[in-house]
């Protein structure tokens, strides 16, 4: 298999230049999703490509640890620490038990912790972000065109084929939608699902607008990766899905600065694009519209706030009898009743956390919105920082995100962290 292929040569390279092949894993890991497995036997945890490749990098990143660890904290550590403590104890004491919970407690330790914290003391901006920035253009224009195809086809050939590589097809997961009168087809293109592929999208359109307008840095392949970014909103509508909307624009608030003379060239951008783009983008009008109209909405379809009340609903009977450390991973797929039916797909992080993690859970979230929102941004002095961050929370508190790259929205806060004068004082105080 082709994936297994190139994860086996990016372990081998990593013990010639492990600073190198993690970079390339960062491209690598685009195209991951949990389809591709190491270990898909009935009976035993699913071991994705992925979780084993971030532990192989994470043994090599500790066996190296000396030579590449950062001098300045890690600014999300606390927060961190406190949901590493929360997940710990809800998987102790999960109803599917501790066995059964622990394979997905290690999947978000590694992934959603200890990865992010490798990215902050492995990237230098200075030196990583020219291969970030080429490569990542590049990954993501020929992701433009696979979405450009399959919302032409009407299908996803790569999906289907990757969703064959699960032996046990009860375990594959699935995530296309029929395309149905009110919305028509919604592109995922390789990614896992097409609400994280629209947030995907929009990350890269920030991250690639947010260097040009408020870094003023120089981008090497400028007219490529504006291109990208044009084909990527596009595909943004192709999703049909109102979280990358939503996404998008509170993130692109982080662009509008009328100081800025590449800020009005931005606002002139948006405009012709607009007019550009309107005979193409005519059919997601009422996608875009129901975003504010809920009359709209129900012509749309899909989620409303009668169903999110009816979900949080189920979720505060749920958490009565759990109420401390909540159930724990997994606990669906043993406990069925007309509650956990109601929650349908936990489609807001609050209503995911209160039932999996309980008090401890929701303390520990709320710690990590302030540390995001506020203690972050304030101590970095990052506009864009700030912004990027509230589109995340927002948006996952309104709707779920699978398939949005985690590691990504990290990879983009942290480099923008490390353009700050704050965090450029802090490295020369320790002599960096």
């Amino acid at each position: 298999m082709i994936f297994t292929f190139l994860g086996l040569i990016l372990i081998i390279y990593s013990f010639i230049n492990f600073k190198k092949a993690f970079l390339w894993f960062l491209v690598f890991k685009l195209f991951l999703v949990t389809n591709i497995a190491v270990v898909a036997v009935p009976g035993l945890p699913l071991f994705t490509l992925e979780l084993f490749l971030t532990m192989v990098f994470f043994i090599q990143y500790y066996r190296l640890r000396k030579k590449v660890t950062m001098k300045v904290d890690f600014p999300y550590k606390k927060p961190m620490t406190f949901l590493l403590i929360s997940w710990a104890l809800s998987t102790i004491f999960a109803y599917i038990g501790f066995i059964g919970a622990f394979s997905q407690f290690l999947k978000s330790v590694f992934q959603q912790i200890i990865f992010i914290w490798m990215l902050w003391d492995l990237i230098d901006v200075k030196k990583d972000l020219g291969f970030i920035l080429k490569w990542f253009t590049i990954a993501f224009f020929f992701i433009c065109v696979y979405g450009f195809y399959e919302h032409q086809i009407q299908s996803n050939p790569l999906m289907e084929y990757e969703v064959s590589l699960m032996g046990d097809s009860d375990r594959a997961i699935d995530w296309t939608y029929d395309a149905d009168v009110e919305r028509g087809y919604r592109t995922q293109s390789v990614f896992e699902h097409a609400i994280g592929a629209g947030v995907n999208w929009a990350l890269y359109i920030v991250f690639i607008l947010s260097l040009y307008i408020n870094y003023k840095y120089p981008i090497k392949y400028m007219k490529l990766s504006f291109l990208t970014v044009l084909l990527s909103l596009m595909c943004l509508f192709f999703t049909n899905s109102r979280g990358p909307i939503v996404f998008l624009m509170l993130s692109g608030m982080s662009l509008i600065n009328l100081k800025n003379k590449r800020g009005y060239l931005f606002i002139v951008g948006i405009a012709i694009s607009f007019i550009i783009l309107l005979p193409y983008l005519s059919e997601y009008t009422d996608n875009i519209l129901s975003i504010f109209d809920s009359k709209v909405q129900k012509q749309v379809g899909g989620s409303n706030a009668e169903m999110r009340f009816m979900q949080m609903n189920a979720a505060t009977e749920l958490m009565k009898e759990s109420p401390i450390v909540g159930w724990g991973y997994k606990f669906m797929n043993v406990f069925n009743n007309s509650l956990t039916a109601a929650l349908l797909g936990l489609e807001s992080m609050w209503i995911r956390i209160m039932v999996q993690f309980g008090i401890i859970g929701i303390i520990a979230n709320v710690y990590y919105a302030y540390y995001s929102l506020i203690k972050i941004p304030k101590l970095f002095h990052s506009k864009s920082v700030f912004y990027i961050s509230l589109a995340y929370w927002v948006t996952a508190s309104l709707t779920s995100v699978p398939g949005m790259l985690y590691y990504l929205y990290f990879l983009i806060l942290i480099i923008f962290i490390k353009f700050s004068p704050t965090y450029m004082k802090m490295t020369r105080a320790y002599g960096k």
